[in-house]
């Protein structure tokens, strides 16, 4: 499942439970990795410092579960 913002772009593979962001303008540099649980819910990221908002609302988007604690 791809997603694509204003910034960034990325996919979500539901049956690897993995997914990965990158920048539009700065590629991998200010992107990262996405992991899930078996339910899909967002369990733990790399790459940045912080998951950025409008990959949070990507991700929402597409129907997965992102807590609080990523925000």
């Amino acid at each position: 499942m791809r997603f694509q913002t204003k910034n960034y772009y990325g996919e979500i593979t539901p049956d690897t439970h993995r997914g990965w962001f990158d920048h539009e303008e700065y590629g991998d540099e200010y992107g990262g990795g996405l992991w899930f649980d078996n339910n899909m819910n967002l369990t733990d990221y790399d790459g940045v410092i912080e998951l950025p908002k409008e990959v949070i609302q990507a991700i929402r988007d597409l129907g997965f579960y992102v807590g609080e604690e990523f925000e």
